[in-house]
């Protein structure tokens, strides 16, 4: 069984790959549609006076173009984004419920300082609590390194895990995409570029954003998170009440 933090994880993807595959069935339709004298408003049944943006779009076959696959654009983007967050998210909760399974703390902390307020000790309640502020201080000083792959390692490194590089390898070019969609509108360096030649990239210069890539993401992303799942449990650094299906 997995761990919560990657049954959370997962639930969450399905929740994605819902809407991802909404999308593309009806934007797929949408682009079918038949150009003729109206609005692309009037043309799908909306509101004249609620869609005032739609409605200032003719209903001609380049102007379905424009704006169904520019939709699909934002819904792809806004996935590999959630994606980064949600994977992020699972690192934390697995590091801290790692802590508090019992890994070696010397290790554990390793060269990181931290500054700790006696007000957040206190207002912590409870040990397990403490244990878990500390991992997520340690968390977000190795987040801070903007270096993904170097915080998947170091975490590693802490809880004592010997993590495939190909695996990792495989997931980093989507997981490195959510920063340059943030910072660069999707249009990468050359460091991005030399580092993952496979990556499509468009005639404009941005990373080709499409269905083919998103699955991609999913799929390789998953993987890294059942690995990392796999190996702490292996490990013994998740407790019985932190699997799924327990209490």
């Amino acid at each position: 069984m997995p761990s919560k933090a990657l049954h959370r994880f997962t639930q969450r993807l399905i929740s994605y790959e819902t809407d991802l595959e909404l999308t593309d069935v009806l934007i797929t339709n949408f682009l079918r549609g038949q150009a003729d004298e109206r609005t692309i408003c009037e043309a799908t049944g909306g509101r004249v006076d609620g869609y005032p943006r739609l409605h200032a779009c003719p209903n001609t076959i380049q102007s379905r173009k424009i704006v169904g696959l520019h939709l699909k654009s934002t819904i792809h983007v806004a996935f590999i984004k959630e994606l980064y967050e949600d994977f992020s998210d699972f690192l934390a909760t697995s590091l801290s419920r790692a802590a508090l399974a019992g890994v070696d703390a010397s290790r554990f902390a390793g060269e990181v300082k931290l500054d700790i307020h006696a007000k957040e000790i206190l207002q912590a309640g409870s040990w397990d609590a403490v244990i878990r502020l500390i991992s997520d201080k340690i968390f977000r000083a190795l987040e801070n390194e903007r270096n993904t792959r170097s915080l998947i390692n170091k975490m590693s490194v802490r809880v004592g895990l010997q993590l495939e590089e190909n695996v990792l390898t495989a997931a980093m070019p989507y997981l490195d995409a959510r920063h340059i969609l943030v910072h660069r509108d999707g249009k990468p360096d050359d460091l991005y570029v030399r580092s993952y030649p496979d990556v499509p990239i468009a005639r404009n210069g941005a990373i080709t954003m499409n269905f083919d890539f998103v699955t991609r993401a999913r799929n390789a992303v998953k993987a890294l998170a059942e690995h990392i799942d796999a190996r702490m449990i292996d490990a013994g650094l998740v407790r019985q009440q932190d699997i799924a299906g327990q209490r």
